[in-house]
């Protein structure tokens, strides 16, 4: 996570099995590799093992571990807990994440990714980039990537991970990032992503991020059979995983699934992710649709008139 470029003197270590891990979405596995070290480690390291604490809700070893007098950098991802769990705090949050950026060194750029990741949550994609903005760091750039893909700018995406590729073109944030561009480039460039994420499979484990990569892939080029051969392996991975079961719901409404089928990957959403913007999107979506219906319903007097 440091400023400084990953070089190859970490390929053999902890911090780049546990960032690595972290990458491809093996959390367990990333808090595996930090955790015998933790009594010794530095905030670098220990940091993808709290990222990775964040990635599978279980942030309040984070609220355990890093009190709020916390003097190293981890601090910043006590308060990226905090603006999870506490929503209705997240300006007073990001006004202390962005006091430090501007305040302080930051060699570890711990402070700038998690000011990033909290205005990423509360959906301000713009004012992410500013802080990750001229960095060469590749974790600030593949999220800067996330970000303008979010705002519908594949074009500079494109140019961002161009970037990334004169960088470190074998690191694998850098493949993940063409990854991603190419999925939002459509069905043209949707193979060279299914190739990205089966070599990671074969050279790492199969994760639900990145099987969910090319089930993405297989429904895009209509490969149905494909995309829910995997997307049950990844259930197997995990089987609440957020992104598994919308793409499954997804597949489901495209191969005609019975109403049965879709209402039971409704209801582990529901139950699962009931904070999520998937489900919180469709429930204003229903109550607009529900207000609009009760506007435009006629009235009894027009009924009998017809």
């Amino acid at each position: 996570m440091s400023r400084a470029q990953h070089n190859d003197d970490d390929v053999n270590s902890s911090l780049f099995d546990a960032r690595n891990e972290y990458y491809i979405g093996n959390f367990m596995g990333s808090i595996n590799f930090v955790l015998p070290e933790q009594g010794t480690a530095g905030a670098e390291l220990l940091s993808y093992m709290y990222l990775s604490y964040l990635a599978i809700d279980s942030g309040r070893i984070i609220a355990s571990d890093i009190k709020e007098n916390n003097t190293t950098p981890l601090l910043a991802l006590r308060l990226v807990h905090e603006a999870f769990e506490q929503p209705s705090r997240t300006e007073e949050l990001l006004e202390k994440l962005t006091d430090k950026v501007a305040s302080e060194e930051d060699e570890t750029n711990i402070w700038h990714i998690a000011t990033a990741i909290v205005y990423c949550y509360d959906g301000q994609f713009e004012n992410a980039l500013k802080i990750l903005h001229g960095s060469t760091n590749l974790e600030s750039m593949a999220l800067s990537v996330q970000c303008l893909l979010r705002l519908q700018r594949v074009d500079l995406a494109k140019q961002l991970v161009a970037k990334m590729q004169e960088i470190s073109d074998d690191a694998t944030l850098t493949q993940l990032a063409q990854a991603w561009v190419a999925l939002a480039q459509g069905t043209e460039q949707m193979q060279d992503a299914f190739h990205i994420y089966q070599e990671f499979c074969e050279k790492f484990k199969p994760t639900p991020a990145l099987l969910n990569g090319q089930a993405v892939v297989h429904l895009g080029l209509e490969r149905y059979e494909e995309a829910e051969a995997v997307l049950r392996e990844s259930l197997t991975k995990k089987h609440n995983d957020y992104d598994t079961l919308i793409n499954m719901l997804v597949l489901a409404h495209l191969t005609g699934k019975s109403s049965e089928t879709i209402t039971r990957y409704w209801e582990q959403l529901r139950q699962f992710h009931p904070k999520s913007d998937f489900i919180t999107d469709l429930d204003k979506k229903s109550a607009e649709f529900d207000r609009l219906c009760l506007e435009y319903e006629p009235s009894s007097e027009q009924l009998l008139a017809v």
